[in-house]
């Protein structure tokens, strides 16, 4: 059920499922509406933020444990999965990038690649370059031509990045614990997206620090599916030069989950020559043999009867 599960979704995703009811947000703005106000009565804490988090989820494990039906768990996993898997926003804004790169709107791709990356846009002046360039250093020099004068992070880094939060790692809680566990991990990137609990005035105890403890959560989360994911890319990609890579950040808790992702998918890509420094094309062809290599082991994990 797993497998034909992915597949569905993974096939639809791509060519559909765009409107506001096919998106996760649309269910967690309405959870939140309801549940802030009665969380807001509450002393804030670890385990009440925890609870508001794991409610969704608990929920609905425990409504598909009671009806015990398979089809029904089968047609939940398979919508649930279809609203939680993607970033329909991620998407359109790429689609907005390649078009901006086909007119040389150079100023244009600085600004997508920014809200890409959900990172504030930089622009400079023309008078300014020098200084800019300057103040990047050795690691903006390496990276994306249009992108390194603001930041020091390539179009490749950022696809890779958005491929694993908003589809590696929900497929990966949905084989390990089920549609229950994608949509815990869907409210907790909501979340720390939208800046933490703070919706309005209500909450007036609640607002720093539990954006803290929900990065901190979220990069819990994040960690066996980097290595995993990582590890994928070396299989599908030069294993011998990410090998080292992974490695050296396999166990170095340290470094975030990002960048060792983004490391070990750089070393592990094949063709290290890129025109102007632009690695989106051949980063993206890297994340799609990976996601191919993952519904393999899948399929495997199936056929001996790990996976249901």
């Amino acid at each position: 059920m797993t497998l034909i599960v992915l597949l569905l979704v993974l096939i639809t995703e791509r060519v559909g499922l765009r409107a506001a009811h096919w998106q996760v947000q649309t269910y967690l703005n309405y959870y939140i509406s309801i549940a802030l106000t009665r969380y807001s009565k509450i002393k804030a804490s670890k385990i009440s933020l925890f609870l508001f988090i794991s409610a969704p989820a608990v929920i609905l494990y425990l409504a598909l444990y009671l009806l015990n039906s398979g089809l029904i768990t089968f047609i939940v996993s398979l919508l649930g999965l279809a609203i939680c898997l993607g970033n329909p926003q991620s998407r359109a804004l790429y689609r907005q990038y390649l078009n901006a790169a086909g007119r040389g709107d150079r100023e244009a791709q600085l600004v997508l690649h920014s809200q890409l990356a959900q990172e504030p846009t930089i622009i400079e002046e023309p008078e300014a370059k020098p200084e800019q360039a300057s103040d990047l250093g050795d690691e903006a020099q390496s990276g994306d031509a249009i992108a390194n004068e603001a930041r020091q992070e390539t179009l490749g880094e950022t696809l890779i990045w958005i491929n694993f939060r908003y589809y590696a790692v929900p497929i990966f809680y949905f084989v390990v614990l089920g549609i229950a566990g994608v949509v815990f991990y869907s409210t907790l990137l909501y979340l720390v997206e939208f800046k933490g609990i703070k919706q309005g005035e209500e909450l007036e105890n609640c607002d720093a620090h539990n954006k803290k403890e929900l990065e901190l959560w979220l990069e819990w989360s994040y960690w066996l599916p980097s290595r995993l994911v990582s590890l994928g890319f070396m299989v599908v990609g030069n294993f011998t030069n990410g090998l080292e890579t992974w490695l050296k950040y396999a166990v170095n808790f340290s470094k975030s989950s990002k960048e060792m992702l983004c490391q070990v998918a750089m070393e592990s890509d094949t063709n290290t020559d890129f025109a102007d420094g632009n690695n989106a094309e051949h980063m993206v062809r890297l994340t799609k043999r990976n996601m191919g290599l993952f519904l393999v082991v899948v399929a495997l994990l199936t056929l001996y009867g790990q996976v249901i």
